[in-house]
């Protein structure tokens, strides 16, 4: 007969069914679809018992293809995982001792367990301040994409790399605040419109660049990356650059948009603070592991609001599935955390935080009641680095007459409610279901209790333990095809005794594409005339005969090709005017520079999604006249003026200028009538953003006279009589070479 404590503890909670039936708990749809194996396809699989830190071993993947070869280049929205020969890695302690923050980092990389870890695999092999940064910045927009969890959960650096693997641009702009401020830079706000970014000071001046939209601005010297405030001066410098990232295709009107949210004027001041609280820590118990996995169950955990019938998506609304879509879904991955305590061992009793009234049978690896009269209490805690999103604890119960057992469920172990219960006679499994309570919506769980009560002729046996994780695809210990370096460490003081297993697929029906073989122009080494250059390759072949489906194009100033030179030279072909061709043109005049040796190369995508290698580097350069330097408005007298430049010693000597218009600030000068994307116009704060109508006059798609003022040979025009010089000053000019 249950004790009257024991009645009033039941009085005193809420019903499992209950919890359930009110919608708590993490959201939980539709499991992932299984990898489309194939026959001939092979499962693999390599053990490594570990017994010191560090450890290091190598695991030889064959097969032809990996994940990184079927991976879509990653852009601001979610990416596309192809065909994924990974499958899990399992990290189990074995041994008597706890395991204390146990990790592998295959082929140096993810080791992002802190934020000094991130900062010095970001930063790898570069010393000076602006590559550090541009560095920092690369390795963001390359780990991510454009999702959130609607409350702050992706702000937090490493819970958006490790946990997630998605920001909105107001995550995002403080995730990266704080991995620039962990790598020593100064930083401070933005101020864009509906948007969030975050500048970074590196040689004498603040440098704007997004990692969520993908963009950063070069000036006029086509080297320097401009802050903020020069893009307000001047958004032609916006509108020239690709935005949103290699997966969205060429849009000037995209890119005005994208323009027209930098318009603040006022002071630049302050910085987001620090976001980055979140500790990766994780103690795994004698019988206890960790698995990572390329699949998930279907649980994630969000603070959107359900999306009801017919509603239209908002901010604060749905989670990755109902919010995101279904590519967003698809990287989303659940890791598993069991814990099976050995009852015929004494390391049972130590791996559970509290225990009352009960007894440890070792002879019979069960627990028992000790004292007839009142329950016993047997309490665990469980603690992640990742997000809890379900799982269950089953333990066989053996109940005499009049006996119970039950599951209780806590976050804070103090209030504690029932999330499964027997009281019939015989023997058969409790079952605590915990998809119903862990990380509601608004409150992810990290660490919790269960305790298992028993009362009366009750005892229970084979108690496991096994718990649903959040983790983030790109996080995860990836094999990659050929030999992989693979380094285990944990913070243990003493002995261990590790586990690893690694389970994989090898392909070998799949070959990628070759990489193309010629450079057709530019020719390797070849200076051609103009900086609107159009670029043509050798088309690539492919052992398969399998069609080429797509070509990934980068252009960079360094001969390491370390990065692409603006966002506007790295490119999916199929984003392009060019798609379906093996070739690529320069959107606009002026973007390449003169005397300056440029870097490129290209590789293709198969029709089945594979990637080949990247073509050997080709370079050229470009012959043509450098920007006029020191464009300025001279006052002679009360009603002329003359405008005036000088000839930029880098290119060609010019023959002659032609001269633009525009009481436009930042225009972009056009021989011909046009159409300009302004957004929602002029305007100076969000508030003002939402409440303008889209059709107002300055809104939107707006048609534009020409602004070609004249054609001079000499470097400066005269501007006389003029009736209204106020109005002259406030007209922005721009000076081409011909």
């Amino acid at each position: 007969m249950a004790s009257e404590v024991f009645r009033r503890m039941f009085c005193a909670v809420v019903c499992a069914g209950c919890l359930a039936a009110a919608g708590f708990g993490s959201v939980i749809g539709p499991p992932k679809k299984p990898p489309q194996d194939l026959p001939g396809d092979t499962p693999r699989e390599h053990v490594s018992l570990i017994r010191r830190s560090p450890e290091h071993y190598q695991i030889e993947m064959g097969g032809r293809v990996d994940g990184t070869m079927t991976r879509s280049a990653i852009g601001y929205s979610a990416f596309v995982q192809g065909w994924q020969p990974n499958r899990s890695v399992l990290i189990e302690n074995v041994g008597a001792t706890e395991l204390r923050d146990p990790r592998i980092i295959v082929n140096g990389k993810r080791n992002w367990w802190t934020l000094a870890d991130v900062v010095a695999e970001a930063t790898r092999g570069y010393t000076n301040p602006a590559d550090r940064a541009r560095a920092i910045w690369e390795f963001r927009r390359r780990n991510r994409f454009h999702a959130t969890t609607w409350d702050g959960e992706c702000s937090d650096a490493l819970k958006a790399l490790n946990v997630y693997g998605y920001t909105l641009c107001g995550d995002e702009a403080v995730v990266i605040n704080d991995l620039w401020k962990a790598a020593g830079f100064v930083t401070r706000r933005g101020y864009p419109v509906g948007h969030c970014v975050t500048e970074v000071f590196f040689d004498g001046a603040y440098h704007l660049l997004d990692s969520d939209e993908h963009v950063f601005c070069l000036g006029r010297d086509n080297c320097t990356i401009v802050s903020e405030a020069e893009v307000v001066r001047d958004h032609d410098l916006m509108k020239r650059t690709h935005t949103y990232g290699i997966g969205a295709g060429d849009s000037r009107s995209t890119d005005e948009f994208s323009a027209s949210l930098y318009g603040y004027e006022g002071l630049r001041q302050g910085d987001y603070g620090t976001h980055a609280h979140h500790v990766m820590r994780l103690v795994l118990r004698p019988g206890e592991s960790i698995e990572f996995r390329w699949d998930h169950v279907g649980k994630q955990y969000t603070a959107g609001e359900a999306v009801g019938p017919g509603e239209a998506l908002r901010d604060g609304l749905g989670d990755l599935l109902a919010g995101w879509g279904a590519q967003a879904y698809d990287n989303l991955t659940n890791g598993r955390l069991r814990y099976r305590p050995d009852l015929a061992s004494p390391l049972a009793r130590q791996g559970a935080e509290s225990a009352q009234n009960a007894r440890f049978d070792t002879a019979a690896s069960a627990i028992r009641v000790e004292e007839p009269g009142r329950p016993a209490a047997v309490t665990w805690r469980f603690a992640a680095p990742y997000v809890f999103v379900g799982g269950k604890a089953v333990a066989e119960a053996r109940l005499g007459s009049g006996a119970s057992a039950e599951w209780r469920y806590s976050t804070d172990a103090k209030s504690w409610r029932p999330v499964g219960s027997r009281a019939q006679p015989g023997a058969g499994n409790l079952t605590a279901d915990l998809d119903a309570v862990v990380s509601p919506r608004r409150q992810p769980t990290y660490q919790f209790w269960l305790q298992l009560v028993l009362d009366g002729a009750a005892t229970a046996a084979n108690i496991r333990f096994e718990h649903d994780l959040q983790m983030a695809p790109l996080s995860l210990p990836e094999l990659e095809a050929g030999t992989n370096r693979i380094e285990y460490v944990d913070a243990c003081p003493g002995e261990r005794k590790v586990r690893i297993t690694h389970r994989w697929v090898e392909r070998t029906s799949w070959h990628q594409p070759h990489a193309p073989k010629e450079a057709l122009s530019p020719r390797d080494g070849e200076t051609v005339q103009g900086s609107k250059v159009s670029f043509r390759w050798s088309p690539a072949t492919h052992p398969d005969g399998q069609p080429v489906a797509d070509y990934h194009f980068e252009l960079s100033q360094h001969a390491d090709m370390r990065w692409p030179l603006s966002p506007n030279f790295e490119k999916l072909v199929s984003h392009t005017p060019s798609r379906g061709k093996a070739e690529w043109t320069v959107p606009y005049v002026g973007l390449l520079n003169p005397d300056t040796t440029y870097y490129w190369r290209v590789r293709a995508k198969d029709a089945r999604g594979v990637w080949g290698p990247w073509s050997r580097t080709f370079s050229f350069r470009v012959k043509a006249p450098g920007v006029p330097l020191d464009v300025k408005l001279v006052r002679q007298g009360e009603t002329a003026f003359v405008l005036k430049w000088r000839p930029n010693p880098q290119g060609n000597p010019p023959v002659a200028y032609k001269v633009y218009g525009s009481d436009e600030r930042g225009f972009t000068a056009s021989d011909v009538e046009h159409v300009v994307n302004r957004g929602r116009g002029f305007v100076r704060s969000i508030e003002q953003y939402k409440a303008k109508a889209p059709v107002a006059p300055d809104a939107g798609m707006v048609k534009l006279p020409p602004n070609l003022i004249a054609k001079v040979a000499d470097t400066s025009l005269s501007l006389i009589h003029i009736s209204e010089p106020t109005r002259l000053l406030s007209i922005s000019y721009a000076v081409f070479c011909l």
